[in-house]
């Protein structure tokens, strides 16, 4: 089998090193650049790339992919779309080689996004199967007749190592033109309403998010849950602590085995006052102990938050044993933080 790495890129100096040499398995390297200034192209193609020029005007991130991947040559059976601040994890290839039986189109892999979020990719696909769509958070969608045939694996095959200074400006422009050219897509209308949030924009962001929990197709639970939390975020921001509870509550229900929502909600407690629901709700969290790898969790319900609320509450309640117990855990977390250090010996001493 042959192997193709394509990517975009624009100004991308600084990863070029990195990113050709995680991928230097494959057999071919093709980065599509679309108008570098900098030094990207010739240490590009130092490393052993082939470096395209395109223009995509007016931009969209689905034009640029559907460019770089009519560049791959023919021959090449297997395609691997990456960013140039992404890198191939040692031992990519021979995972790939293992699991592509013939026939098939597709690839499910781990993907580090960084900061403790990882998921579950698709961004492996078969030559001449697939398009991309929408205009960001772009997506390989299988052509027309093609019936997808889907091989998985449990190991991290790629890492994300982001450049903090690139701007998101042009996300939002693109995710309105992106539910407007297609409004049953879940995916991007709750993206859509995410990144509103984002911008502060709390009564519109709550309006989208009501459009996507209607839609139909809207069905995956762990999503609908993080639409309801943002709803929760604008309801605070607005100052409407009813709906901010009401929502954490939806939310709950929509995915009750994910500690995202309980730490939530037991964090709005804390913040009212209200010892024994903030005591129930971090306990609820700590119930659960199987994570759910998706982009929708927060890696934080996994360290501290909910062994230190539910610390705090109990002591509220007069429920010592259990505080101090729950303080110690909250402390082994994250063992040079002051404020844990100082919770537990004020629970030592008391």
């Amino acid at each position: 089998m042959k192997i193709a790495i394509y990517a975009i890129a624009k100004n991308e100096e600084q990863f070029v090193e990195r990113f050709c040499n995680s991928a230097k398995d494959a057999d071919l390297i093709l980065i599509a650049d679309t108008g570098s200034t900098d030094a990207t192209i010739y240490k590009a193609r130092g490393m052993g790339a082939v470096v395209e020029p395109i223009t995509v005007s007016p931009w969209r991130f689905d034009a640029a992919r559907n460019a770089a991947l009519a560049l791959v040559p023919d021959d090449i059976d297997i395609c691997i779309s990456l960013d140039l601040d992404e890198v191939m994890e040692p031992g990519w290839r021979e995972e790939v080689e293992r699991l592509w039986a013939p026939g098939t189109t597709r690839m499910r892999y781990f993907f580090d996004w960084s900061c403790g979020i990882k998921f579950k990719s698709e961004k492996i696909h078969s030559r001449h199967a697939y398009h991309w769509h929408h205009p960001v958070h772009e997506y390989p969608m299988p052509n027309e007749g093609v019936t997808e045939v889907w091989a998985e694996t449990d190991l991290l095959l790629v890492s994300h190592h982001p450049d903090s200074t690139k701007s998101r400006g042009q996300y939002l422009p693109l995710l309105k033109l992106s539910v407007e050219e297609d409004p049953l897509c879940p995916r991007n209308a709750f993206y859509y309403a995410r990144e509103l949030s984002f911008y502060g924009e709390w009564q519109e962001s709550l309006a989208q998010c009501d459009r996507y929990l209607a839609m139909p197709s809207a069905v995956w639970p762990a999503e609908r849950c993080y639409a309801y939390r943002t709803m929760a975020k604008a309801h605070a921001e607005l100052g409407n602590l009813w709906a901010q509870e009401a929502s954490l509550l939806r939310a709950c229900a929509e995915a009750m085995g994910t500690r995202d929502p309980w730490c939530e909600l037991a964090m709005m407690y804390h913040h009212q006052g209200r010892w024994l629901d903030c005591y129930t709700a971090s306990m609820r969290a700590l119930s659960i102990t199987q994570r759910d790898w998706s982009y929708t969790c927060d890696p934080a319900v996994w360290e501290y938050w909910a062994h230190d609320l539910a610390s705090i509450s109990a002591f509220r309640l007069g429920l010592k044993d259990v505080a101090l117990e729950q303080a110690r855990l909250a402390l082994s977390f994250a063992p040079e933080d002051a404020r844990l250090r100082a919770n537990l010996e004020f629970l030592s001493a008391t």
